[in-house]
């Protein structure tokens, strides 16, 4: 494996972990707003739903964190 590998992948995980954060935090954020804020508005607010959707946002940007972690990782690991 050439050292130029390694280096691509634990750059292209970081680019995808930075795409997951610029994604996924608003997205968080938003959810956590609206299941506070929700019980102000029932008519159209399912707390199941959005806590649901905050859990898949926040586990997608869990499973970048750990990409990045593990290219990191496996670069020390080469040298």
């Amino acid at each position: 494996m050439s050292k130029s590998q390694p280096r691509h992948r634990l750059k292209r995980a970081m680019l995808s972990l930075l795409v997951a954060a610029d994604q996924r935090c608003p997205a968080i954020i938003g959810g956590a707003h609206r299941l506070y804020h929700g019980g102000a508005d029932h008519s159209h607010w399912n707390a199941e739903q959005a806590l649901t959707q905050l859990k898949n946002d926040a586990q997608d940007l869990l499973a970048a964190i750990a990409e990045a972690e593990a290219e990191m990782k496996a670069g020390r690991d080469l040298v």
